[in-house]
């Protein structure tokens, strides 16, 4: 038997999969954001979605013994045809997630060279986006050897720029009194606002707060998951979510939130503490520098990942064999080069929008959109478990009370549900951007799911269920 992974070891990675920097100045700023609702709407998400949701992921990933995840466990519930739909929908909404990704690094890039003023430039974003991910791909289908640098140095890339953050916003705002906040913490003014823009503000946190499958199929290898396993979630959610109302408080004594950005908002919080405090502008340059080496990071780990689930392990008959082919390296570079022709064309459509950051946030939207469709197939897969299956000796298990299991798997169906309708409300500021907004947004969900089940139709591969084995594991004291 391996090694065990620790209570700890499970926290630390629990937060580096859930926690993103990027959130905060999304998540509070009045456009496309909360504004101050966002404080309190973290912590509510946190109780109502993640944490169920992982116990749920936790219960599955205990129960099978596969390594398949949330592909395998809809695979069992529903047939062959709804595990590939998960595949599909998780590897189209990277490519949407690619290009917010991006967008994100290269508004860091301008911040760290110095030149802040570029990350408005819309040509400057573009074009370095399609230069970095031509070049990722062309190193990806090489083998890309040099890829750890980043993805080693650079996974503390979003929580050491936070922190400092905070600490630096606290000393001079609080501490100091260097300045008056900026915003002013009352009931009234922490009560989420309910209009188009806060309620996708909070899609977008129920969308942050997605993700619990990547660590819970690890439920099987800690010591004593029956009592580490949900100990580990709740002290890990309670940690990012920490973070993410710290951060909010953080950036809004700094910046009034009708001033903050979605795409550059926390290296502006840190640009307006740095003047406050007297710190010299190359603070900043660094710390854009770390979180552009993070986004690195992530761009390089992502780039061919998904595709070896979608392409190369795909069942025969479903894909042409020049996308599901490994070259030397292991890699389909087939399918990495028609991946990085689709996200240019995405770029390019969106380049029509108004403005860098409205640009960034559609982006962020339409990987929402496209990774909450997977969720809802999930959680149905979760209610049907309980509904059909009857596992004793479990090594995990959410509750033991059947009912109240079901009550909680379709409480989560239904936020997935609202926030997917939330994500598609039109917020543009005229009736032609909210055209092209809605033909991106709506129009392209539409599209990704069409051709997943054409795909399928296609293949004249028949809907199968799978039944997939159990694990038998001892029942740890």
């Amino acid at each position: 038997m391996g090694k065990k992974i620790k209570f700890w070891e499970l926290v630390l990675m629990n937060m580096s999969a859930l926690y993103g920097i990027r959130w905060i100045a999304r998540s509070t700023s009045d456009s496309f954001g909360l504004g101050l609702g966002s404080i309190v709407t973290w912590v509510i998400f946190m109780f109502i979605f993640f944490i169920p949701q992982a116990f749920m992921c936790g219960e599955l990933s205990a129960t099978y013994n596969t390594d398949g995840g949330v592909s395998d466990w809809v695979k069992d519930a529903y047939g062959t045809k709804w595990g590939f739909m998960i595949s599909w929908l998780r590897w189209t909404s990277i490519l949407f997630w690619f290009g917010g990704f991006l967008t994100f690094l290269m508004i860091n890039v301008s911040y760290m060279i110095g030149r802040p003023d570029l990350a408005d430039s819309k040509s400057f974003v573009l074009i370095l986006s399609l230069i970095v991910i031509w070049f990722l791909s062309w190193a990806s289908v090489k083998g890309m050897t040099f890829g750890k640098i980043f993805t080693n140095t650079g996974s503390l890339g979003s929580m050491i720029p936070t922190v400092l953050l905070i600490v630096l916003s606290f000393t001079a705002i609080v501490f100091l009194q260097k300045a008056p906040s900026a915003s002013v913490y009352t009931i009234e003014t922490l009560t989420p606002k309910l209009n188009p823009m806060s309620l996708v503000g909070i899609s977008g946190i129920i969308f942050a707060y997605t993700g619990a499958e990547i660590v819970a199929c690890y439920v099987t290898e800690m010591e004593n998951p029956k009592k580490n396993f949900p100990r580990a979630i709740v002290i890990s959610a309670l940690m990012v979510c920490g973070l993410y109302v710290l951060g909010s408080i953080a950036i809004t004594m700094l910046l009034p939130t009708s001033e903050i950005q979605a795409t550059t908002g926390i290296l502006d919080a840190l640009v307006r503490a740095s003047e406050l405090l007297g710190i010299p502008g190359i603070f900043v340059q660094l710390v854009a520098a770390g979180i552009a080496m993070a986004t690195i990071g992530a761009l390089i780990l992502y780039i061919s990942f998904p595709i070896k689930m979608l392409f190369g392990n795909a069942e025969p008959g479903l894909f042409p064999e020049k996308f599901t082919k490994n070259n030397e390296h292991g890699i389909p570079e087939k399918a990495i080069w028609f991946q990085a022709v689709l996200i240019t064309i995405i770029l390019g459509a969106v380049a029509l929008l108004p403005g860098v950051d409205v640009i960034y946030n559609v982006l962020v939207m339409m990987t929402s959109l496209s990774c909450l469709f997977p969720c809802v197939l999930l959680f149905m897969a979760y209610i049907n478990f309980k509904k059909t299956k009857n596992y004793d000796n479990q090594t995990f298990v959410m509750t033991k009370n059947k009912k109240l299991a079901i009550a909680l798997g379709y409480m989560e169906l239904i936020v997935c549900l609202i926030a997917i309708v939330l994500t598609a409300l039109p917020i543009m500021p005229t009736l032609k951007d909210n055209i092209i907004y809605e033909l991106e947004l709506v129009g392209g969900s539409i599209v990704v799911i069409a051709a997943g089940f054409y795909i399928w139709k296609k293949s004249g591969l028949k809907n199968e269920k799978v039944s997939i084995e159990r694990r038998e594991l001892p029942d740890e004291e």
